[in-house]
């Protein structure tokens, strides 16, 4: 079971953090085809344990509907996409306690480059 710390840790031995707060830290993801995707990870306290989040916008709200949002979700092995105040974000979220380097590891990709494929698909512009 990593703390925070060293999950924290992981993460600046490995990426460039762009930003960096107490409870949170933030990286932009480059894929081959030179876009980016900005991924935020944090932690919250829920029922009494600790959690990490992993967090990507991939397009406004107005440009996909709620319905083919709750039909992409059906699909997704790892997170969700969520309704963030004006954006739609792909969230993925897990326990500190059960949590190893390769369970930081998937996510962080997976929601990276799902909220890109869904960028590339609704939004007129890699803004995310």
């Amino acid at each position: 079971m990593p703390t925070w710390d060293e999950v924290r840790e992981y993460a600046r031995s490995k990426y460039k953090l762009s930003e960096e707060g107490e409870n949170h830290f933030k990286m932009t993801w480059q894929f081959g085809n030179d876009r980016l995707q900005a991924i935020i990870v944090s932690r919250f306290q829920a029922f009494d344990r600790d959690w990490a989040d992993f967090a990507s916008a991939c397009c406004k709200k107005d440009q996909m509907s709620p319905e083919v949002a709750l039909e992409k979700n059906w699909n997704f092995a790892v997170g969700a996409i969520c309704l963030d105040r004006e954006f739609y974000v792909v969230r993925y979220t897990c326990q500190m306690a059960t949590m190893d380097m390769e369970e930081f590891e998937l996510p962080l990709s997976v929601i990276a480059s799902t909220a890109d494929q869904i960028e590339q698909e609704f939004a007129a512009e890699d803004n995310f």
